[in-house]
């Protein structure tokens, strides 16, 4: 894939369904993930439930396990693990929180231009970020922009 196409790629508000592992998130969303689309259908979209069938295909995109996943993004194991096999929705603060993965996972590949060197960046451990893994700062918005900002920093030759 050329870097063009990567960029374009990214620039798209959300993967499909099938690259989330998703067959079908739910007819109010058709075949595509609840966080895709215009920012007022988005919005929408979220205040009536994102549906917890995104978390397998999401971690499976980041590289991870939804075990890990579960844990760098500080989200209750057992609630995710039956909110998965009852195909519940999410509560808001866990659908932010996968929003934000989606979001920036979306960035550091358009950033870093290599989907393994984007999936060990946002798992590692990080000096920027105070030692933290970017995944693992995704539970506040301070976090969030704290490792867009790094990205930035990353994507113009600035020492991050």
């Amino acid at each position: 894939m050329s870097k063009d196409e990567r960029k374009t790629r990214a620039k798209v508000a959300g993967p499909v369904a099938g690259e989330l592992g998703v067959r079908q998130v739910s007819a109010a969303y058709g075949p595509v993930t609840p966080f895709s689309g215009e920012a007022a259908d988005l919005i929408r979209k979220m205040r009536s439930g994102t549906p917890a069938a995104i978390v397998p295909g999401l971690a499976a995109r980041l590289g991870i396990t939804q075990d890990h996943l579960f844990r760098l993004l500080r989200l209750p194991h057992s609630t995710m693990k039956a909110r998965i096999s009852t195909n519940d929705n999410l509560s808001a603060s866990e659908q932010d929180r996968l929003y934000r993965a989606e979001k920036v996972l979306a960035r550091t590949l358009a950033v870093l231009e290599d989907d393994a060197s984007a999936k060990a960046w946002l798992v590692q451990e990080n000096r920027s970020l105070g030692g933290e893994a970017p995944l693992s700062l995704l539970d506040t918005e301070a976090g969030y922009e704290l490792v867009l900002t790094t990205l930035g920093r990353i994507e113009y030759g600035i020492v991050a």
